[in-house]
């Protein structure tokens, strides 16, 4: 039962509601750390408007559409330009100027706050938006002035709200079509600050970022990519890629993915092996929540950041979610994150990426896929170890063999006694079983395993060689007897207190040279 108001009481009128200019603050800079942001957000916007341009008929492919990047270094100026759709001019000025109203949410674009093209106002002087979309009459143009913006949230007045500042701060006009094409949008940014290395017009890290997070195809010289793209095709814009140049460039920028991985300036390491695919249901089993893939390779350690490839990376509409550590906590343990190859392209549109994106809304289905990963982040930490012991035993074999030879070329010098001869000979035969040990380890690859067995064999031949001619002859058999043993009993002596056997074996080699002399 309903409880009715109390007698004598009134309903209050409601105030009308005040939307502050912080809130632009909020929008412009907080939402928006990493400037190389203002990249991935923008060719986010270009690639949902080169979709609906394929959906409308006005581009016959997504093969057709194109982004460009333009870098001019001397007026400091940056346009994104997209060969989409474009805004009409009559839907314009409200597009423009709303905020946090997406006509996306709902739909399957990657975009759907509504406030992603202001991604790029808190690190420039001017930022400015231009489009047409087909039949129009003119270019339409929309203007910020960031240096007034500033001035006005810097200002001590409180009661400014965010109506006010778009006023005064935003500029509206129409433009000749001129040189303009057809259909398009784009973005300028006009004197972006220089920030670190002048990273907002540093053609190699944006190529860097771009490649990473936005919908770019694999180079030829990753052998997967045909397979990952097949694994892809059937889940919309999951698949799809686009042709993004910077500065007109004859090839568009790829996505990082090689068949070897840098570990270093001199060591180098493959992942050309089999890539497994990741396929994870619903919650309720009708559908696919996340799809995927990862890839074994050498595991020689953990990727170098530089490399751009590390982790296990989530993508939602083929546009990365956070960094190589998004999915970090699948893993038994936290470095083989950064061990780990391959990518998670959310499917289930109730894994929604947050405002930043660079992490997930919390929900029950974000758990359910993480539950999924974990085995896969239990999978690559099974490798790993697997690697390490393998590296390990490799270590110990090719340690063992230098040693075994380093003791043979003792006992092919002939200089030493029969005693410490055999010593030496009971050494070897302790570091050959230490090698047989760990060459027969079931995880070696056959074709490994063959290589080291085979190596064996040679130092097992090596040796009895070696041992057969210690016993053949004398080098000090033109020596009195007297000689011999108290020669044999000082090089005995040399190579017992001698920290460094191969410069105890050049020491006595000189001797030798020496007495053969005189």
């Amino acid at each position: 039962m309903i409880n009715a108001a109390p007698a004598g009481s009134e309903t209050i009128q409601k105030a009308t509601v005040f939307v502050g200019k912080d809130v632009l603050e909020l929008l412009s800079t907080s939402m928006y750390v990493n400037p190389l942001v203002i990249y991935r957000e923008y060719v986010q916007n270009a690639a949902d408007a080169i979709d609906d341009a394929v959906e409308s008929g006005l581009l016959s492919s997504v093969d057709n559409g194109l982004i460009e990047i333009s870098l001019d270094h001397i007026d400091r100026r940056v346009v994104i330009r997209d060969n989409g759709t474009g805004v009409p001019n009559t839907d314009f000025s409200a597009r423009m100027l709303s905020f946090g109203a997406s006509a996306k949410r709902g739909t399957d674009a990657r975009g759907l706050r509504g406030v992603g093209r202001l991604a790029g106002l808190g690190y420039v002087q001017k930022l400015v938006f231009r489009s047409r979309a087909p039949d129009d009459t003119w270019v339409m143009e929309a203007t910020w002035d960031m240096l007034l913006v500033k001035r006005m949230l810097a200002s001590s007045t409180s009661n400014t709200d965010l109506q006010t500042i778009v006023r005064e701060a935003v500029t509206l006009k129409k433009v000749s079509t001129g040189h303009y094409p057809a259909h398009f949008f784009e973005v300028e940014l006009v004197k972006p600050r220089r920030i670190a290395n002048d990273r907002l017009l540093n053609e190699v890290e944006i190529a860097s970022y771009v490649g990473q997070t936005c919908p770019c195809p694999f180079m030829s010289a990753f052998p997967h990519g045909s397979k990952i793209a097949d694994l892809l095709a059937p889940h919309g814009r999951a698949g799809r890629t686009y042709k993004i140049h910077i500065n007109g460039a004859a090839e568009p920028i790829y996505r990082p993915y090689r068949g070897d991985v840098a570990y270093s300036d001199t060591k180098m390491g493959s992942i050309c092996n089999k890539i497994t695919p990741i396929i994870i249901e619903k919650a309720d089993s009708h559908g696919i929540a996340a799809i995927g893939w990862f890839v074994h390779h050498d595991y020689q350690g953990a990727i170098p950041t530089s490399q751009g490839i590390r982790g296990l990376r989530a993508r939602v509409g083929n546009i990365q979610v956070g960094n190589e550590r998004v999915f970090a906590e699948v893993f038994p343990e936290d470095r083989f994150c950064s061990w780990a190859v391959g990518e998670v392209h959310i499917i289930d549109d109730r894994v929604v990426p947050n405002g930043r994106r660079d992490a997930f809304e919390t929900s029950m289905h974000l758990d359910h896929l993480i539950t999924h990963l974990r085995l896969v982040g239990a999978e690559i930490a099974r490798e790993c170890r697997l690697a390490s012991q393998r590296r390990h035993r490799r270590r110990t074999i090719e340690l063992g063999v230098d040693k075994v030879y380093e003791k043979l070329e003792v006992i092919k010098q002939g200089a030493v006694s029969a005693d410490y001869a055999k010593a030496i000979e009971n050494e070897i035969q302790e570091v050959l079983l230490e090698i047989k040990k760990a060459a027969d380890f079931q995880l070696f690859k056959q074709a490994e395993l063959r290589a080291l067995r085979s190596q064996l064999k040679g130092v097992t031949t090596a040796v009895d060689t070696a041992t057969k001619r210690a016993t053949e002859g004398d080098m000090f058999a033109c020596l009195p007897e007297s000689k011999r043993y108290v020669y044999r009993e000082v090089f005995d002596l040399v190579y017992t207190c001698s920290v460094n056997q191969v410069a105890a074996k050049n020491l006595i080699d000189r001797i030798l040279k020496r007495l053969s002399h005189t």
